[in-house]
C-alpha cells in the first residue's frame, strides 16, 4: 500500500472553513433586525459570501477520502474499518448533539418528542446538523464511488483525463437532480447529499490528479513562475470575487427590492462560486501554511483540527449570547454580532481543546482527537 504524504495545510483550511461557517450563523438574524438600516449590506455580504462553507467543506470531505483510499485494494475487512472509525468519530457524536439540541426544542414545546427517530435521520435536530447527515450520506455511498473510480483509472491511464470524468460526472448527477426536482419531484432536498454531488466529485478529482494540481495551485517554493501560470491564477481570483460578489448582489435585490430571479439562477451561481472557492481557498491555506508566523499557523491548524467540534457546539454558544438581547445604536449592534462570532467561534474552540485535553473519551462527543500542537510526542493521541 501506498504510503501518501501528509498535507498539513488542510488543517489551516479547516479553519478557515469553520470561521466561514460561524459568520453565516452569527449574521443570520442582523439579516432580519438590520433589515431596513444602512448595515443591511455589509451583514448580508458576510453571510452570502461565506456561503461556500458547507460546499467546500464538502469538497474537503471527498479530497481526503479518495487521496487516503484511492491506492487501496477494496476489501471488506478495510470497508469494515473505515465504517468504523465513521460511526465512532462522526455518528456518535452527531446523535449525542442531536439530542441535546433536540430534548431542548422539546422542552420548549417547539417539537414533539415523539419525533425523535425523523429527526436523526433527516439532521433536523437543530438547523446545522443537515451538514452531518449529508456526510453520513457520502460515507455509506463512498465504497460504490471508489469502486467506480478505481475501475475508471484502469481503462483511462492519465489523471487528468480520469480527474475531469468525475468532475463531469459529478456535475451531471448534481444538475440532473436539481432540474428533475425543479420540475417534476418538488421535493425537499436540503439534507440529501446528492444536491452537493458536485463538490465531493471536485474533491475526488483533485485528489486523483493532485500532482499535477499541486504543480498548477502551489508549486515548490523557489518555482519560477510563468506568464501563463500568474495569468491562470489571476483569472481563479478574480472569477472568485466575482461570483461572490455578483451572488451577493442577486440577494440583495432579492431581499431589498422582492425582485427574485429563477431558483436556477441562484443555483448555478451558489454551484459555480462555491467550486471557485474550493480551489482559491485551497491555494490560500497553502499560502498561510508556508508564509505566515509559527504561531498564526499553529493557531489556524488546531482551529481546523477542533473545526468539527466547534461546529457541532457553536450555536448552542451562539443561542445563549442572543438571550442577552443587546440591540441598542447601529455601533452597539455591529459590536453585538462581532461578539456573538467571537464567542462562538472562539468559545467553542476553547471547549473543545479543554475537553480533548482534559476529558478522558472526549471523542465520543466531539469526533477524532487530533494531535495537539503544544502536546510532547509521548503525549500526541494518534487520530
Amino acid at each position: 500500500m501506498i504510503q501518501k504524504e501528509r498535507i498539513p495545510e488542510l488543517d489551516i483550511y479547516r479553519g478557515i472553513l469553520i470561521a466561514a461557517v460561524v459568520t453565516i450563523h452569527a449574521t443570520s438574524m442582523a439579516l432580519i433586525d438590520a433589515r431596513h438600516s444602512l448595515l443591511f449590506y455589509p451583514f448580508l455580504f458576510l453571510n452570502v459570501f461565506s456561503s461556500f462553507a458547507v460546499p467546500v467543506f464538502i469538497f474537503v470531505s471527498g479530497f481526503v477520502l479518495f487521496y487516503n483510499y484511492v491506492d487501496r485494494p477494496l476489501r471488506g475487512k478495510s470497508m469494515l474499518l473505515f465504517f468504523r472509525k465513521r460511526i465512532m468519530f462522526i455518528v456518535l457524536p452527531y446523535i449525542l448533539f442531536s439530542l441535546m439540541y433536540y430534548l431542548t426544542l422539546v422542552a420548549r414545546g417547539l417539537m414533539p418528542l415523539g419525533d425523535l427517530p425523523l429527526v436523526l435521520l433527516t439532521g433536523k435536530a437543530y438547523t446545522h446538523l443537515y451538514y452531518v447527515i449529508i456526510i453520513i450520506q457520502f460515507y455509506l455511498v463512498f465504497p460504490l464511488l471508489l469502486w467506480g473510480v478505481q475501475r475508471l483509472r484502469q481503462w483511462i491511464s492519465s489523471p487528468r483525463k480520469v480527474a475531469v470524468v468525475i468532475l463531469v460526472v459529478g456535475l451531471v448527477i448534481q444538475w440532473g437532480f436539481v432540474l428533475l426536482n425543479k420540475y417534476v419531484w418538488q421535493e425537499e432536498r436540503g439534507s440529501l447529499a446528492i444536491t452537493y454531488f458536485s463538490y465531493f466529485a471536485l474533491g475526488a478529482a483533485v485528489a486523483i490528479g493532485y500532482e499535477g494540481f499541486k504543480k498548477w495551485l502551489f508549486p515548490s517554493p523557489g518555482t519560477v513562475m510563468g506568464r501563463g501560470r500568474l495569468i491562470s491564477w489571476w483569472a481563479l481570483w478574480v472569477a472568485w470575487l466575482l461570483l461572490g460578489i455578483v451572488y451577493v448582489q442577486i440577494w440583495f435585490v432579492a431581499y431589498r427590492k422582492a425582485i427574485y430571479a429563477d431558483s436556477l439562477v441562484y443555483e448555478l451561481l451558489h454551484n459555480a462560486y462555491a467550486l471557485v472557492s474550493a480551489l482559491v481557498l485551497f491555494q490560500l491555506s497553502v499560502l498561510l501554511y508556508r508564509h505566515s508566523s509559527d504561531r498564526l499557523r499553529m493557531l489556524i491548524s488546531w482551529l481546523g483540527a477542533c473545526s468539527f467540534g466547534i461546529y457541532l457546539l457553536h450555536p448552542a454558544l451562539l443561542r445563549v449570547y442572543r438571550k442577552l438581547d443587546l440591540h441598542g445604536t447601529p455601533i452597539e449592534y455591529v459590536f453585538s454580532v462581532a461578539g456573538g462570532w467571537l464567542l462562538a467561534l472562539l468559545g467553542s474552540w476553547l471547549i473543545v481543546t479543554l475537553f480533548f485535553r482534559y476529558v478522558p473519551f472526549s471523542w465520543i462527543g466531539l469526533g477524532t482527537i487530533p494531535k495537539f500542537p503544544f502536546q510532547s510526542k509521548d503525549e500526541q493521541v494518534n487520530c
